[in-house]
Order: C-alpha cells, then structure tokens, then sequence
C-alpha cells in the first residue's frame, strides 16, 4: 500500500514538472513571435491581415491633379463672340436695366425661369453680348408671360417660365431645340450660358459661358447638380446669372436656376474639385408643357426659325426689326423698290 502511494506521488511530481516546462516555453515563443512582428516604433506589424479590409486613404491635397478627357466641353469662362450663341436674350426693365437671360425656343417665345417672370421685364434684348444697347442690337416688347402650373414661389422646383414677345424676321435669331434625353448620367459635361457670370456690381455684363460636370447619381432627379472641375485657371470664377441655358450636343438639356453670388479669384485643382456652380432644371421634368406651348406659338406663326447651330437666315433684303424706345418699327425699305420710287418722280 506504502508503495503504491509513492509511486503515484512520483508520477504526479513528473507531471507537474512537465506541465510547467510546456507552459514557459510556450509564453516565450509567444513573447518572441510578438517582437519579431513589431517595427522599430513598436507598433505591431500584422503582415497575414486580409487586405479587403484595408480601408482606402484619400489621395492628399497637394497630390489631387486633373485630368479630362480629349473631347472634354471643360473650360474656364470664356466671353462669347458676337453670334456664336444666337439663340441668346437678355431679359431687361422700363430702366434699361438687366434682369435675367433667356433662350429663343420659338419665334416670340423665350425660355427662362418663372423667377425672371416676376421681375419687371419690359423688352429683350437680341444679338447682343452684352447688357447694353448697340446699333447690332434687336430689341422686342414683351407681351405677355407664363409659369409652369406647379410652380408657387421661390421653394418650388419647377422654376420654369416662358416671355412672349413681338415676333421678328428669321434673320436676327436661331432657335435652341429641346434634348430628349430622359436619364442625366448620359450627360456628363455641359456648357452653361448667361450674362455677366463673373462681372461686380455696376461692371457691364458680357455674354459668357463655361464648361461644367454633372454630378447628379440618380436616375432621375428634379435638380441636376453642376460643378466646375478639375480646370485650374486665374480667371475670376463663379455663375451670378440664372435664366440661361445648359447645353449638351448643342441642345438646351436644363434651365440654370440657381447661380451663385461669391466669385474665387483663382482656382486651382484641388478647391475646383468640390467647385459646385449652378443648379439645372433638367428639360425632361418640363418639356411636355413646353412642347405644347411651342405648338400653339408655331401654328400662328408665319416665320420659321432655324435650329442652332445653324446661323440665322439671311435675307436678301438685309431688312432688320428694331424697337425704338418710342415703341416705333423701322423698317428698311429695299434698294430696289427706293429707286423705282426715285425714277418715277423724275419722270412727272
């Protein structure tokens, strides 16, 4: 019996020798595991970690750059040439003051926002670039002007509005035809147009336009978002005027509603990058009501316009249509009716 316990006490003497080896020279491989893995600031390098969990770090500032594609409509504000837009009009008061820009969608029908149409419009302004009258420019009484049915005050989306006017002969104007597109990510660069984009208070507002990036994710929206991106430039920067058009493929895709007042001086790629310039309702939330109106306005209408890009129809005649502030047409008389006139006087 006495043997029996000590054996047993041996064997357990053994094993907790054993167990107490094991136990050491398993914490010190651990320990040594640990420090081979730290770096020489003594933080823990984990080379096995799955890399689909690394979490992306944003490029730094100084190392956003630019890049558009070839065929990219991306620019700074540039001034528009005489005619290069003729579908352009700027909406102006009894004072001679301007209010707001518009597009030529008919002979006698101006496109803008339903803003603008509660301003004071008195006449418009076309072939013009600028916010002041010259001899080039046609000036036309407004008559009458509409709001889109929904459209209830500053809040609402639909900031659509149409101004008819006199109507003129085809060739002061071309018109600016609607795009069909329905879904906006088609849409990736537009040019935006108005007057006086950058221009301070008092300075004269030239006709100017830019090229900007859409940003609008969704399928469909009633607002697209337009930024200026990724163009560095020194040129005075920022969008003031509302009324005008966005263009894409040479069709009006949206009315600019929404501009802003503070201009940057300078704009390099990193701040151009969150650049955000104007708001656009796009043409498919309107076109439907517009498209009517434009009917009604064409049946009564005895004077086609042609299509932007096309230039205005010259006449043989070199007749122009100008408004004068007594509200008096002149009209050129053609050479040849004047010296047929001339030769029957000298004959009695």
């Amino acid at each position: 019996m006495m043997k029996t316990e000590f054996v047993f006490l041996q064997f357990l003497v053994c094993a907790v020798f054993v167990f107490s080896f094991i136990t050491t020279c398993a914490g010190e491989n651990v320990k040594k595991s640990v420090d081979e893995n730290r770096d020489e600031n003594g933080e823990t390098n984990d080379e096995s970690k799955d890399e689909s969990l690394d979490i992306p770090v944003e490029s730094e500032p100084n190392n956003i750059t630019c890049t558009r594609r070839q065929n990219s409509q991306m620019h700074e504000i540039k001034v528009a040439q005489h005619k290069q837009f003729p579908f352009m009009v700027a909406l102006m008061s009894q004072q001679n003051e301007y209010l707001c820009a518009g597009a030529v969608v008919a002979n006698g029908l101006i496109l803008t926002t339903a803003k603008c149409t509660q301003l004071p419009v008195s006449y418009v302004m076309l072939n013009t670039t600028t916010d002041k009258k010259d001899d080039t420019t046609v000036s036309l009484h407004v008559i009458k002007s509409e709001r889109f049915p929904t459209f209830t005050g500053v809040e609402s989306l639909k900031d659509v509005g149409i101004v008819y006017t006199e109507k003129h002969n085809s060739s002061i104007a071309s018109r600016i035809s609607l795009s069909n597109y329905t879904n906006p990510r088609n849409v990736i660069d537009v040019v935006g147009i108005g007057f006086g984009l950058n221009a301070e208070v008092g300075q004269t507002k030239e006709l100017q336009f830019v090229g900007m990036e859409n940003r609008s994710p969704e399928e469909i929206t009633e607002v697209l978002k337009i930024y200026f991106d990724c163009v560095e430039t020194k040129v005075v920067t920022c969008f003031k005027d509302t009324g005008g058009p966005a263009i894409f493929n040479n069709e009006l895709i949206g009315i600019i509603s929404k501009g802003q007042d503070e201009c940057s001086k300078e704009m390099s790629a990193t701040y151009a990058v969150n650049k955000r310039m104007v708001d656009v309702i796009p043409s498919y939330t309107f076109k439907p009501w517009l498209d009517e109106k434009i009917k009604k306005n064409d049946e009564q209408e005895q004077v086609a316009l042609v299509v932007y890009p096309s230039p205005p129809t010259l006449r043989s005649d070199h007749s122009v249509h100008k408004m004068m502030s007594s509200g008096i047409r002149l009209i050129a008389i053609p050479t040849h009716i004047t010296m047929g006139c001339l030769c029957i006087l000298i004959r009695y």
